[in-house]
């Protein structure tokens, strides 16, 4: 919805409109209150104040939308948290917004009441169906039953006559707790059993105003709001819960919570050293809040357990400790991304110029390709057309890890707080680098900023051969690092991280007129507040190789038709699932020797 313009917003409302003309109102929606409630909804779902007449007017007929809602496998507190808005009333949405013809913790028929109610809407009315809970299938099909069908039956009876279907809850969304390992009741989410389009509303509960913006949207536009991979309306769940959370500036400054009894847990420390999911976690509890906006788990005193993401039970299962291989649970992998494949060619020696670029580039069927060269020993970006190159990276890294940690000094309040809690968190680390020399190094390869951060960030006391050894790099390129802080020692430990998670750094090319140079000052900032506040290098060392990726893929011409790729980094299958992922219209060639 956010990509539309108001032009086109307004044409799609007067279309709307326009159709509901010929049938009848069936509620008034005037009063100063309920237009005040509708506004606050409307700007959550990004559509324009100034048109709040014209949705006032559509709403107004919204009051014959019919609403089914079933309970499966679940605790009902997707219902407790509807039950619990407060501007209007639950009466209010219940007989004036839309009408609930079956719902079974607050309709007043029970029994063959129900079940005749529940018949009647399937089989004379449209209705929206919101499911509640995962289904059990196979052997425990039977462990969940409504009336004279199991759960499947049920929904499989109700669910073809629905105009809309809604996954109410994670449970729904993505089989939530039920399903977790061992999955004893072998629960599954309506996406994984039904082919139709479901619109899943996650989290454990999801808050009200999500349940009921995400109706309102359905109703005011008669199709489903645009929606991210895991069909969650991308108006609700296209920004993390730690890009949104008011503690976000205690993470950047790195002062962390150590414990829940810590005295600084009033004073807005962060909380992903005890354990916060927030940075993983796709949902807009900051912003609504719940039990009517009273508060959210976070300004709770409690960090947010990745309740809205799939296998959030599984894949998040120590919800008190950050993301170490260490504190590992186990892996889930259902839901996450299908591999794309992608073309690997080998050859027998790596592309070490621009003029083997120039050939290798003549052989294939492309009009314009691009080629991205992040040898152990070079990094380089071309682009190639009608027989002509261009090279678009130019690369400026500072390497001498002391005087980069010093000019923390000179920085904003933020910064010069990030770099105490560094000095004193790794203490031994810190001592080590101020005995390094002031000799300063830039580098015009990128595969060198895994070596700078990986010198800031690991930890542990350096040998005095290391420091001298690290001494000699920096006076001379000639001079090679040991092994454990070069590039493939990263994306070695990248490789061995457990956790499909990124932690997002921030890495950003900047454009001039020579090409694209990174910018990975912001990036080293944000590793550091992760590295104080318990990511190990394994989680690091994956964000730095992910977050790379993304920076590249994000500054890729539309025009380019072929991506051809060389490197130790495009070697890993995850960072090959980054390309394929975000650039499906492009052939992606991995070149292998």
């Amino acid at each position: 919805m956010a990509a539309l313009q108001k032009e086109e917003i307004e044409a799609k409302l007067q279309n709307r409109l326009k159709a509901l003309s010929h049938t009848t109102k069936s509620t008034m929606l005037q009063d100063d209150s309920t237009k005040a409630w509708l506004k606050e909804q409307l700007s959550l779902i990004s559509v324009p104040k100034i048109m709040l007449d014209t949705c006032v007017e559509i709403l107004e007929y919204m009051g014959d939308l019919k609403v089914v809602w079933l309970h499966l496998q679940e605790c009902t507190g997707c219902s407790e948290s509807l039950l619990r808005t407060e501007t209007p009333s639950f009466e209010v949405l219940l007989f004036d917004i839309f009408k609930i013809v079956y719902h079974d913790l607050v309709m007043v028929s029970s029994g063959h009441g129900a079940v005749a109610a529940l018949e009647h809407a399937n089989s004379h009315e449209k209705y929206v169906l919101l499911v509640e809970g995962s289904i059990p299938m196979g052997f425990a099909k039977d462990y969940i039953t409504l009336g004279d069908r199991n759960g499947y039956d049920e929904i499989s009876h109700l669910i073809h006559n629905a105009e809309a279907v809604f996954a109410i809850g994670t449970c729904s969304s993505f089989g939530g707790i039920q399903s977790a390992y061992p999955n004893p009741t072998n629960g599954h989410a309506l996406s994984e059993i039904f082919e139709r389009e479901i619109i899943n509303v996650p989290g454990c509960p999801p808050s009200d105003k999500n349940i009921v913006a995400t109706l309102l949207y359905y109703y005011l536009f008669a199709e489903s709001p645009s929606l991210d991979s895991l069909k969650r309306p991308l108006w609700a769940y296209s920004k993390s819960v730690h890009d949104l959370c008011e503690r976000k500036s205690s993470f950047m400054a790195g002062d962390f919570v150590e414990s829940f009894d810590d005295s600084n847990m009033k004073e807005g420390y962060c909380l992903y050293k005890v354990g916060c999911k927030g940075p993983y976690t796709y949902n807009n509890c900051p912003k609504v809040k719940f039990n009517a906006k009273t508060s959210w788990p976070v300004q709770g005193g409690h960090g947010c357990i990745g309740c809205s993401e799939p296998n959030f039970w599984d894949n998040f299962g120590n919800i008190e400790k950050p993301l170490s291989n260490k504190s590992f649970f186990t892996l889930n992998e259902k839901f996450m991304p299908k591999i794309i494949p992608l073309i690997l060619k080998k050859l027998e020696s790596p592309i070490k110029n621009t003029q083997e670029y120039i050939d290798f580039a003549n052989t294939l069927k492309s009009t314009k390709s691009l080629f991205i060269n992040l040898n152990t020993d070079e990094s380089s970006m071309l682009t190639y057309e009608n027989k002509e190159y261009k090279s678009l990276l130019t690369c400026s890294i500072s390497l001498n890890p002391k005087l980069t940690l010093q000019s923390y000094e000179s920085k904003n309040k933020q910064g010069k707080r990030l770099y105490a809690n560094y000095q004193n968190t790794m203490k031994s680390r810190f001592e080590s680098l101020m005995k390094l020399s002031d000799t300063e190094r830039v580098s015009k390869n990128i595969n060198d900023i895994f070596s700078l951060f990986g010198l800031i960030l690991d930890d542990g006391e350096l040998l005095e051969s290391e420091l001298n050894m690290i001494n000699a790099w920096l006076e001379s390129s000639l001079n090679a690092l040991s092994e454990k802080f070069q590039a493939a020692h990263i994306l070695q430990l990248a490789k061995d991280f457990k956790f499909p998670h990124v932690s997002e750094l921030g890495f950003k090319f900047k454009k001039d007129d020579e090409g694209y140079t990174l910018d990975y000052t912001k990036a080293l900032s944000i590793a550091m507040a992760y590295r104080i506040g318990g990511l190990d290098m394994y989680g690091l060392a994956y964000s730095m190789a992910c977050d790379l990726a993304n920076a590249f893929v994000e500054i890729i011409d539309a025009t380019h038709d072929t991506i051809v790729l060389q490197g130790k980094i495009f070697q890993l299958p995850f960072i090959q699932q980054i390309f394929t992922k975000n650039l499906k219209d492009k052939m992606i060639i991995v070149l292998t020797c």
